[in-house]
């Protein structure tokens, strides 16, 4: 069950009881903006059977000087899967420098953080053993009037494949749940 975030919390305990700059009416509103759509998301997890899954919430990390979050990480038993969630509407495209920008040409998101994103994860989740998991990164666009023109991009699921792409995740957790043979201990 995922739990609010600690400084939200105080945000709302301190709404209108203390003038707020610029800067802390903009990440509240940022904050609020991220909770409804973890909230969503979460609804769209409690459909699935979860049991063979980990679900960690809220993870903040540093990158190039700059934060990147990752608001789901679903572990199973053979693979680790990332979802950073976004809340973009209209129309965007790739452009050659593997940047998400609106049909204006404005910039939206640096999708060569991604791999970035992916190699912290990948130097922090080392499994033990000779089997490494696969790490899968996903951005997922939660608002249904976002459209990609051009070229496609694996990176990204919609809200109509979501709930699609979390039963193959469970369907691939049960399964290979039960073929699992745990290596024998010898004493």
């Amino acid at each position: 069950m995922r739990e609010k975030h600690e400084k939200l919390k105080v945000y709302e305990f301190l709404y209108n009881r203390l003038p707020f700059s610029d800067t802390e009416k903009q990440e509240f509103r940022a904050m609020q903006r991220m909770e409804k759509l973890e909230a969503r998301f979460e609804r769209e997890l409690a459909r699935i059977k979860t049991h063979n899954m980990s679900i960690h919430w809220h993870t903040e990390m540093l990158i190039d000087s700059d934060y990147e979050i990752v608001n789901v990480l679903i572990v199973t038993d053979y693979c680790y899967y990332l979802f950073v969630l976004h809340d973009l509407a209209g129309e965007f495209y790739i452009n050659p420098f593997n940047i998400l920008c609106r049909d204006n040409h404005e910039a939206a998101l640096d999708l060569n953080r991604s791999e970035r994103i992916y190699e912290m994860f990948r130097s922090q989740l080392i499994d033990e053993g000779k089997y490494q998991r696969p790490i899968i990164l996903k951005y997922v666009m939660m608002n249904s009037g976002f459209r990609l023109q051009g070229r496609r991009s694996e990176l990204f699921l919609d809200m109509k494949n979501l709930p699609y792409y979390l039963k193959a995740i469970e369907h691939s957790a049960v399964i290979r749940k039960k073929n699992h043979h745990p290596a024998s201990t010898k004493f």
